[in-house]
């Protein structure tokens, strides 16, 4: 299909991606980094630093759930399909949104429940990094959501019969 009429969702989750593959890598990339020097300061210097271990994690979690909605917008994620793919088309589509409907469920309830957990956290300030809580508890229930509507596009593609989404 010329990329002129291609479906709107589509030419939306296309542009989610590129942006969720720009900020995965630059989290990565910063993760790495933070690593180098604290590897550097610890092993070279002899001083280690007391910061890079928890800025290392709130990466870590950044990375972990925009990369899960990113791993099942390109079909990527980790799957058991021996049994699916044996399956008749139509079939195969059910056990499909079944699955998705499932991701979603799941999905909801951490956005929920992260939004939840991120409010209870108030204006609590990280352990060694001075940033309040809120700021990288974000994360989950901004994942969540992301999860959720990355969830409910393969349903909506599914059912129409598209095979890209």
């Amino acid at each position: 299909m010329p990329k002129g009429h291609r479906p709107a969702l589509v030419r939306i989750m296309d542009a989610v991606d590129k942006v969720l593959v720009n900020i995965c890598a630059v989290a990565l990339a910063l993760m790495v980094m933070v690593c180098l020097v604290a590897i550097f300061y610890r092993y070279i210097l002899g001083n280690a630093l007391s910061w890079t271990e928890e800025l290392t994690r709130y990466l870590m979690i950044f990375v972990g759930m925009f990369g899960t909605s990113l791993a099942l917008l390109r079909d990527e994620h980790v799957g058991f399909n021996t049994i699916v793919n044996k399956m008749p088309e139509k079939l195969k589509r059910v056990a499909n949104v079944v699955s998705y409907v499932l991701i979603g469920t799941l999905a909801s309830v951490i956005a929920y429940e992260g939004f939840k957990w991120t409010l209870n956290s108030g204006m609590a300030t990280a352990q060694i990094l001075p940033i309040k809580m809120w700021i990288p508890m974000s994360c989950i229930p901004l994942g969540g959501i992301l999860l959720f509507a990355v969830s409910l596009t393969k349903i909506i593609s599914e059912l129409g019969g598209s095979d890209k989404c």
